[in-house]
């Protein structure tokens, strides 16, 4: 008996500066561009940010891959919500005091 095979539901980006910024939307490569340069060009360069550095970037565009239309309307969504052109819906803390749950 054989098992069938599941495919990986995201995208394999390699974890690196390259591989991350090629793989990243057209609209994220300018922050992804600037954040590096400001931790590259310090002084001292902190490994540790640019693990972090890496990691961030490395978990946007792994989403971004997967769904790539999610993304975009994610980012509409939130244009939306900032210009004020839509309102928020309830917090998370009314959502659960309507169904019951206390913290």
């Amino acid at each position: 008996m054989t098992v069938p095979r599941h495919d990986n539901p995201y995208p394999q980006v390699e974890r690196t500066f390259t591989a991350v910024r090629a793989a990243l939307p057209s609209a994220n490569v300018a922050a992804f561009d600037a954040e590096l340069e400001e931790i590259t060009h310090a002084p001292v360069v902190n490994l540790a940010a640019l693990d972090d550095f890496l990691s961030a970037w490395w978990r946007i565009a792994t989403r971004a891959a997967a769904d790539p239309a999610g993304w975009q309307r994610m980012h509409r969504e939130a244009e939306q919500l900032q210009s004020g052109a839509r309102t928020a819906g309830p917090t998370m803390a009314e959502v659960l005091a309507r169904r019951g749950v206390r913290r």
